[in-house]
């Protein structure tokens, strides 16, 4: 979703206006759209007690050429472009 993420003390803001006004309200005092207020009325956990975003989905597949090759290609010669680093990998 774009924009900036809100905050807990965003979420406890609009809750605590969330008791005496409504929805669009309160998401306006607490600085967030409407569409998030009644995204968290689905869901009222705070924005940290919700899930982490998974981590590397496959394993990396330059990690056994990274640390014996490519940094000590760069360091020999650290103005070398990437497409000259790839060209060098695939050989």
């Amino acid at each position: 979703m774009p924009g900036p993420h809100i905050t807990d003390r965003q979420m406890r803001l609009y809750m605590k206006h969330r008791q005496s006004d409504t929805p669009a309200i309160a998401a306006a005092k607490a600085g967030f759209s409407t569409a998030t207020a009644y995204r968290i009325e689905n869901d009222p956990r705070p924005p940290s007690h919700k899930a982490l975003p998974r981590g590397r989905r496959r394993p990396d597949p330059l990690a056994g050429l990274w640390d014996s090759e490519v940094v000590p290609m760069l360091k020999a010669a650290p103005g070398l472009r990437a497409i000259a680093v790839f060209a060098e990998i695939r050989r």
